[in-house]
């Protein structure tokens, strides 16, 4: 059993971010018109060896939960924690494929491409994840 743990965790490690498709991701109850969002799961393995042991032990660390929202306009939730403020709001992001992410901060936002082509990426670090 936890042989199969530590090989889902590798697996989860080892798998790219997921892309999804548009139109349903929700940030705090509102919809972000043309969105797409994607998502990264990491888990921090720790690996240490007893006495003289040739093979490795591996104990699961924390793991941490990262969500991406792709837009061609500015989503103004996302824009209004962008200035420095003392007061933080905590959101959370559904996504398309009915994954919740919640206890939600900004952590970046990068801008790529000009004019029409211009889309904005916002992303956020989260506290917890729930799935459909």
């Amino acid at each position: 059993m936890r042989r199969l743990l530590v090989l889902t965790a590798l697996a989860l490690l080892a798998a790219p971010a997921i892309a999804c498709a548009s139109d349903d991701v929700v940030v705090n109850g509102v919809i972000v018109p043309k969105a797409a969002s994607t998502v990264e799961v990491t888990q921090d393995l720790i690996e240490f060896r007893e006495g003289g042991e040739t093979h490795p032990r591996l104990l699961v660390g924390a793991k941490r939960y990262g969500v991406c929202v792709v837009a061609p306009a500015p989503v103004a939730v996302l824009d209004a924690e962008l200035p420095r403020a003392d007061a933080v709001t905590r959101m959370t992001v559904q996504i398309e494929d009915g994954r919740a992410f919640a206890g939600c901060l900004v952590a970046s936002l990068t801008i790529d491409g000009s004019g029409g082509k211009r889309r904005l990426t916002y992303c956020l670090r989260c506290e917890d994840v729930t799935t459909p």
